[in-house]
C-alpha cells in the first residue's frame, strides 16, 4: 500500500516538488511495477519500497543524495543506475534484490554494512576510479585505502593488502563456492559469510586474529576449516541446525 499517492496499472508518478519519500511509504505495494522519482526528491526514506515484490523499474533521480535503510530490500530490480550526486547508501538498502552488477559513482561517501546483502544475482562490483572513500578490484569494493572488503559477490576476489572482511560483506551470497583469504587479513567481520549455503572451501590465513560473531553462520556445505592457533572466535561463528555433522557443516 502507499499513503499518499496512486498506482495505476501498476505504476506510480510521484510528483514534482516531492522532497522526501518517507519511512514505509511503499512498503508491500504488491501491485506496483514502476516508479517515477522527481528529480526534486533528494532522499529516500527507510524500508520506501521494501517488499515490493513486483518492482522491476526504478530510474534514480539525479537530485537524489541518500538512500535509507532498507529502501528497496526484497524488490526484483535487477538493475539500477545510481546518480552522480548519491552521498549516502544505507544498510540493507538493496538488500535480497535481483541485481545482475552495481557501480559505485564518485560521489558516494558512505556505504553501510549489508548495503548489498543478499544480491544473490550480482557479478559484477565498480567503483569509480575518482572516488575518495572506496574503489574496487576484481569485483570486490574496497575502502579507498585497499584494507577492508565493504561487500563483495560470487565473482568476487580478495587481493593481498587487504586487512579485514568488513561486516556482512558476502551474507546470503548463495551462489559463493569457495574463497581464499589472504595472508594479511587479521579480522572477519559479524555475518561476513553467513547464509553463503552453497559455500564449501575457505582458506584461512595465518595472520587472521579475529572471527567475529555469526561470521559463517547457515553456511550449510562449508567443510570446516583449519583455524589458526590463538584466533579469538565470536558467538556462533559456525553457527547450524543441530543435525549437521562435525566434519562437513551440512544439514
Amino acid at each position: 500500500m502507499t499513503h499518499n499517492y496512486e498506482i495505476i496499472d501498476g505504476r506510480c508518478v510521484i510528483p514534482h516538488g516531492v522532497i522526501h519519500i518517507v519511512h514505509k511509504e511503499f512498503e508491500s505495494a504488491h501491485s506496483l511495477r514502476e516508479v517515477v522519482i522527481p528529480a526534486s526528491v533528494d532522499m529516500i526514506g527507510s524500508y520506501a519500497f521494501s517488499d515490493c515484490i513486483s518492482l522491476s523499474k526504478v530510474e534514480l533521480p539525479y537530485s537524489l543524495t541518500a538512500i535509507g535503510i532498507g529502501a528497496f530490500s526484497d524488490c526484483p530490480l535487477k538493475s539500477v543506475k545510481l546518480p552522480k550526486r548519491l552521498l549516502v547508501i544505507e544498510s540493507g538498502a538493496f538488500a535480497g534484490c535481483e541485481l545482475e552488477s552495481v557501480d559505485i559513482p564518485e560521489s558516494v561517501l558512505r556505504i553501510d554494512e549489508g548495503a548489498f546483502s543478499g544480491c544473490v544475482w550480482m557479478e559484477g562490483i565498480s567503483v569509480d576510479e575518482k572516488n575518495p572513500n572506496f574503489r574496487s578490484v576484481s569485483n570486490t569494493c574496497l575502502t579507498k585505502d585497499g584494507k577492508t572488503v565493504v561487500f563483495g559477490c560470487k565473482n568476487s576476489f580478495i587481493p593481498s593488502g587487504v586487512r579485514q572482511i568488513g561486516t556482512q560483506a558476502f551474507e546470503d551470497c548463495w551462489d559463493l563456492e569457495a574463497i581464499t583469504i589472504p595472508e594479511g587479513v587479521v579480522s572477519i567481520g559479524d555475518l561476513a559469510f553467513s547464509g553463503c549455503c552453497n559455500l564449501r572451501s575457505i582458506k584461512l590465513p595465518n595472520s587472521l586474529k579475529t572471527i567475529g560473531r555469526e561470521a559463517f553462520s547457515y553456511c550449510e556445505k562449508l567443510i570446516r576449516p583449519k583455524i589458526p592457533a590463538g584466533v579469538e572466535i565470536g558467538e556462533d561463528a559456525f553457527f547450524l541446525p543441530k543435525d549437521c555433522n562435525d566434519d562437513e557443516l551440512s544439514c
